[in-house]
């Protein structure tokens, strides 16, 4: 094979011309890096991602440590095993039975070789993994080991070019080829499953059955989707609904989708879903509208800078700003910085530049060419920038100016780019009010913030604004380039959580806020209206209490950018809690000098005093959410240990998130405790919660006595007469039975039911000869229950009634005050 073949095999065969210019064979693939693809001209990243991976050495599976693989996130280490949120991309090539017949045995293993090629480097491209080929089908994994927050949508956009691509193989086959795919999404186990001499990453779980099923459903050149798919892409995506389908080894009928197209627009790929109600953001708009009007008043240029955490509402916000601006006559130019799938000329630069052209999203190459000939002719092009307009349009360049450019330093290149898109931009602010908006700098390369910088450049002297969007974490405007556009006003608008009625009045975009699920919603949110929104969807499927898969990838992407050490330490301070101090979480993880500065400088967690807090509930419900059932048992073991002689309440809560067979006495405990502090409706909740658990009779009884005995405190007399009948039914031993007939006599004395009480009181003497029988002092309480027999003498106001004990707690107290009446 030579390197077009390679090239060829890959499906990028357009840079084999590249290649063979610079002398680039396959023996030099593997030294190749990613500025030495952009220097051959590959400005995808996508496609820079497929031929580096695939030209990256790969040792022998055997030699592989237990936690490697070619695309984990962290020196190639698998993360432990754990629950993750996926989507599972299954692709046969169709009609291969066929084939086998017709074709010679090395023609077949030659066309799966191309088939699996091509579908294994669109899935990469896209920032998935092949997780394994069966035959003619592959088996890809878009969330595991690295998640992004798009997983599913770029799930669906391989699917589609892997359909696109067949069309070229198809013509070099001489036969036609087609594959058919299915698609689903759901949580799985992930983890290494070992055979005798390697080890492999794999996913376990209902999704990978469902998106097998869907792949054999759908006829060729289709993808089937499941519901779950086809939610998550939301308006992002036309589909077809197939209503429930029935498949083999799935117990209930299954939703499926047929999916016909992927939306081009940036925004609605960034989206997902339909754009929901504006609400709130009335001082940050009012900022802007203030802006706007010095910037046409002044002619003069300013930035903005919109920062805040994922799904705040920073691409809203922005909607709301654009809107405004045309309003008031402003051009609007603009690009997204995405994390994936940025093809040639499609990345901000060449966007906004072609924008700047007049020329549409996608326009053809015809029409970029008149565009450039327009610019050419009107004598704005000095000397030499000829080359340099040719390439912010992506058109090739003839000879006489290749030569040049080439001869050129790459400093030179970049510079010369640079100041055209400056000499663009300003031309544009002369001609109108210009607005240039880009969106998502966290995940910019350097090479854009230095763009950004001749974008700014542009509108200083006219009336332009340049309005950007990052998170907190990984913002790129640090005080460097802030220092570069010193000369231009700069406003930076930080956003905080929706106000309670903000949260309201968007809840009830989808439904009547007032119930009691959308309040929840609103509670669990905290402000953020993406996961508002998410959960209130996901409440609409009857599955509220769930943390979405939509935030739950939101939360895995951030996970997984972390170091090893402290993914493990995210994942274990989960298990403590939304709040948690440094020495348990060192005990958890066994690292004692562990310290926390990389989830803070992720925007995971924020200090708090010496303790430190999830930066939002649903982060830490995420992060719980991927431990493993046994993981998190033993992490709450190890928790439940640190509080043992230090707090009753949390070394119950955690021995119960351990199963741990001692978790009912320790609520018990627990909850006698409170009750020693007065605090009866915690203790009572704490007795609750231990009976709903309770396995062994003696454990149920200790606690339903404890219940019976704190609803009387609390004043719930029938429901204390209520757990005492219950208690006294299923006492194990008589002495169980004469405590329960005491606490049962006590609250029938209260409420009138004193017949009753004298009966148990008598049934209690009566027991006083049994071997089992109560503590012997009783026998004096009985000695005063027995006056309950005789007439009672008339109370003068000089007669006192006799001391109890500060809560009416305890059988002696209890009969003493039945033998007083």
């Amino acid at each position: 094979m030579d390197i077009e073949q390679w090239l060829h095999a890959l499906g990028l065969e357009q840079y084999a011309q590249a290649f063979a210019a610079n002398d680039i064979d396959l023996s030099l693939l593997a030294q190749l890096t990613d500025a030495d693809l952009r220097e051959l001209g590959v400005q995808s990243l996508g496609h820079r991602k497929r031929i580096l991976a695939a030209a990256a050495p790969k040792p022998p599976a055997a030699a592989l440590p237990v936690a490697q693989t070619a695309v984990a996130p962290h020196a190639l280490e698998i993360p432990a095993d754990e629950r993750r949120q996926v989507t599972v991309l299954f692709a046969d090539l169709c009609g291969f039975t066929a084939l086998s017949r017709t074709l010679d045995p090395e023609e077949v293993r030659a066309l799966i070789g191309r088939f699996t090629a091509l579908v294994d480097g669109i899935v990469l491209a896209w920032g998935g993994t092949t997780d394994r080929h069966i035959g003619d089908a592959v088996m890809a994994l878009f969330g595991a080991p690295r998640a992004h927050e798009t997983d599913t949508l770029r799930a669906a956009r391989a699917a589609l070019e892997i359909h696109e691509a067949l069309t070229p193989l198809s013509l070099e086959a001489a036969r036609t080829l087609q594959a058919h795919i299915g698609i689903a999404s759901g949580e799985v186990v992930a983890g290494a499953l070992g055979c005798v001499d390697a080890r492999d990453y794999t996913v376990t779980g209902s999704p990978v059955n469902l998106a097998a099923r869907l792949q054999v459903a759908a006829a060729a050149g289709e993808t089937w989707l499941s519901d779950d798919v086809a939610r998550a892409l939301g308006d992002a995506a036309v589909c077809d609904a197939l209503g429930e389908q029935c498949f083999k080894g799935i117990d209930t009928p299954v939703r499926a989708w047929r999916l016909r197209a992927i939306s081009s627009d940036p925004a609605s790929e960034s989206a997902k879903t339909g754009q929901s109600l504006f609400v709130g953001r009335e001082a940050e708009l009012e900022q802007f509208h203030g802006i706007v009007r010095a910037c046409v008043a002044r002619r003069a240029g300013h930035i903005v800078h919109v920062r805040g955490e994922a799904g705040i509402g920073k691409t809203r916000l922005v909607d709301e700003m654009r809107r405004h601006a045309q309003s008031q006559g402003f051009e609007i130019h603009r690009g997204l910085v995405l994390d994936f799938g940025v093809g040639k000329g499609q990345d901000p630069v060449h966007t906004i530049a072609g924008s700047l052209f007049g020329l549409p999203a996608g326009a053809s190459s015809d029409a970029r060419r008149a565009a450039a000939a327009r610019f050419a002719a009107e004598g704005s092009l000095e000397a030499g920038q000829h080359a340099f307009l040719h390439d912010l349009l992506d058109l090739p360049l003839a000879d006489e100016w290749r030569t040049v450019y080439d001869a050129m330093d790459h400093g030179a290149r970049k510079r010369g780019k640079q100041a055209l898109a400056a000499r663009l931009t300003g031309d544009a602010c002369r001609r109108a009010a210009t607005l240039i908006v880009v969106e998502d700098l966290h995940w910019a390369e350097p090479e854009m913030l230095d763009y950004l910088s001749a974008f700014a450049s542009g509108i200083a002297n006219g009336p332009g604004l340049l309005v950007t969007t990052s998170r907190v974490e990984g913002d790129p405007i640090d005080a460097a380039w802030r220092a570069r556009c010193r000369d231009i006003p700069f406003a930076t608008i930080d956003l905080g959580p929706l106000r309670q009625d903000e949260a309201l009045s968007l809840a009830g975009n989808f439904i009547d806020a007032t119930q009691r699920v959308a309040l929840a919603c609103i509670e669990r949110a905290g402000g953020n209206p993406l996961f508002l929104e998410q959960l209130l969807r996901n409440a609409e499927e009857g599955s509220g209490n769930a943390v979405p898969g939509s935030i739950r990838s939101l939360v895995l992407a951030r996970m997984d950018r972390l170091a090893p050490r402290d993914r493990l330490a995210f994942q274990a301070a989960a298990v403590i809690g939304q709040r948690f101090g440094i020495a348990l979480l060192r005990r958890l993880i066994d690292d004692p000098g562990y310290v926390c500065d990389g989830l803070l400088a992720n925007a995971l967690v924020l200090p708090e005093g010496e303790e430190f807090l999830f930066a939002h509930a649903l982060i830490q419900e995420s992060a719980y959410s991927t431990l493993l059932r046994a993981r998190r048992r033993e992490l709450h073991r190890c928790a439940a240990d640190w509080f043992a002689h230090g707090d009753p309440t949390l070394h119950a809560q955690h021995l119960d998130r351990a199963e741990d067979e001692r978790a009912p006495q320790a609520y018990l405990a627990a909850a006698l405790a409170q009750r020693t502090a007065h605090l009866l409706e915690a203790a009572l909740r704490l007795a609750e919660r231990g009976l709903e658990i309770a396995q062994s009779e003696t454990d149920r009884h200790s606690l339903s006595c404890c219940k019976g005995e704190l609803q009387r405190d609390l004043g719930d007399i029938a429901g204390s007469i209520a757990t005492w009948r219950a208690a006294l039914a299923a006492a194990p031993a008589d002495a169980s039975l004469c405590r329960c007939q005491l606490g049962l006599a006590e609250g029938l004395r209260v409420s009138e039911g004193l017949d009753e009480a004298l009966d148990l009181i008598e049934a209690f003497r009566s027991a006083r000869s049994m071997p089992a029988a109560p503590n012997p002092s009783a026998g004096s309480t009985m000695r005063g229950a027995s006056a309950c027999r005789r007439p009672r003498p008339a109370r003068s106001a000089a007669s006192p009634m006799p001391p109890t004990r500060k809560g009416g707690c305890g059988p002696r107290s209890a009969i003493s005050a039945i033998a007083w009446r």
